[in-house]
């Protein structure tokens, strides 16, 4: 949030919130991104690495292509690249698990979801406050 509040106008907090929103109540991946494209602008596409946290794992590709094509390169954001990366080779792990025997595999896979689930309330709660920022912003301007 301070990232935010140092690097985009409070207008600028304001669409990136009603953005947001719009993504996270089912926008496509690739409306979300071309309208972050336009209201970062050039000089700050770099700030799109930090968005990654914010990307289910079902756009996540998606939104790596994204990246590829404006030409973000990945020079920040390892922590969050290797977490991504550690999400996934736990879903194949606990997919040959499941495959080899089914006892181990089945209690894998309800951990996984309850990872999951918290995870999603995290994001859910960081998502809330951005928005909540962008109308408080929005109420100071009056």
């Amino acid at each position: 949030l301070l990232t935010l509040r140092t690097k985009l106008s409070s207008q600028e907090i304001q669409q990136f919130a009603m953005l947001l929103h719009e993504y996270r109540n089912g926008a496509s991946i690739h409306e979300f991104c071309i309208n972050l494209r336009q209201l970062y602008g050039d000089s700050r596409k770099f700030l799109l690495l930090g968005l990654r946290p914010f990307i289910p794992e079902k756009d996540s590709q998606h939104f790596e292509n994204f990246l590829e094509t404006i030409g973000v390169k990945d020079g920040r954001g390892i922590i969050t690249d290797s977490f991504g990366r550690y999400k996934r080779t736990m879903s194949i792990t606990s997919n040959s698990t499941t495959n080899g025997n089914g006892a181990a595999g089945s209690s894998d896979d309800q951990s996984v979801p309850s990872e999951g689930d918290e995870w999603d309330r995290m994001i859910s709660d960081i998502s809330n406050d951005i928005e909540a920022l962008g109308c408080s912003m929005d109420h100071d301007s009056l």
